[in-house]
């Protein structure tokens, strides 16, 4: 139940950082605020944790730099296709990618009921994202979403290693924030150079509120993640997409056809089944 109540949360709160994201002026000046200013939030409490210690520091090195690369795939999606076109597609092959890696890097061997569960969130989720095929900068959206996908399936790998390696599971939750911020601060502007820092600094108060709602959705999953089997909670955390189709037809304008609500019954029916399993 901890770990259900954590990644709800997360999918929640992933949902409304990422509608906020996608609104942005600059989108990749806002993925960079997020980093830096959820590695200063976090700072303080770091005094109050041990050192990461032994491999925990090359999962915080690996983690940082698979993160990096997400952040210009999401951000490159984001900029080339409908939101309702691109965050189901990212989200819902990234558990697709988790299970796989799960089953064989980590040694997890879920019951059939829930590898079912799986296949139906990811389904209904990709269901969602190709039926805006036809719209304007839609294939290389996907193009781009299927990449990020990759990317989200690789750091959740990396990231539920880690926070099972250490001793104290805070510890590498709050070292993962500085070590994404760092390398986002340095990595953005050698991609986008000077303009993505002067493009920050205008919307640097939004970057605040992100930072703090990251730490609440990353936080919650990766708590989580210490306490559940990987593929399940990383399927279950992509309800997120019910979520932000919602916000996305409430905030930016973008409909709902009867097949995208199909494909919404298909992910509760997932998320039940990976619950019942």
């Amino acid at each position: 139940m901890p770990a259900l109540f954590l990644i709800l949360l997360s999918a929640v709160v992933h949902a409304v950082v990422n509608i906020l994201t996608k609104r942005a002026a600059d989108k990749y000046a806002m993925r960079l605020l997020i980093g830096v200013f959820s590695a200063i939030i976090v700072t303080p409490a770091l005094f109050f944790v041990p050192l990461p210690s032994g491999r925990a520091w090359w999962f915080l090195g690996g983690t940082a730099l698979v993160h990096a690369v997400y952040e210009l795939l999401l951000v490159k999606s984001y900029e080339s296709a409908a939101f309702s076109a691109v965050y189901p597609v990212a989200r819902g092959t990234g558990p697709l990618f988790t299970a796989i890696g799960a089953i064989f890097l980590l040694g997890e061997h879920p019951p059939l009921v829930e590898l079912f569960g799986i296949v139906l969130v990811c389904g209904g989720v990709v269901t969602i994202g190709i039926s805006h095929r036809a719209s304007e900068g839609a294939l290389t959206g996907i193009a781009y979403a299927l990449g990020t996908g990759l990317t989200i399936g690789a750091y959740t790998l990396v990231d539920a290693s880690g926070v099972r390696y250490v001793p104290e599971a805070l510890t590498y939750v709050l070292w993962f924030f500085v070590a994404h911020g760092f390398c986002v601060l340095v990595t953005a502007p050698g991609i986008r150079g000077r303009a993505v820092i002067i493009e920050a600094r205008k919307q640097w108060r939004l970057g605040i509120l992100l930072g703090f709602l990251s730490i609440t959705t990353y936080g919650s999953a990766m708590l989580a993640y210490r306490y559940g089997a990987t593929a399940q909670l990383a399927a279950l955390r992509e309800t997120s997409v019910l979520f932000g189709t919602g916000l996305a037809m409430t905030f930016l304008g973008e409909p709902m056809t009867a097949r995208r609500w199909m494909a919404a019954i298909v992910i509760a029916a997932g998320a039940i089944l990976l619950q019942a399993g």
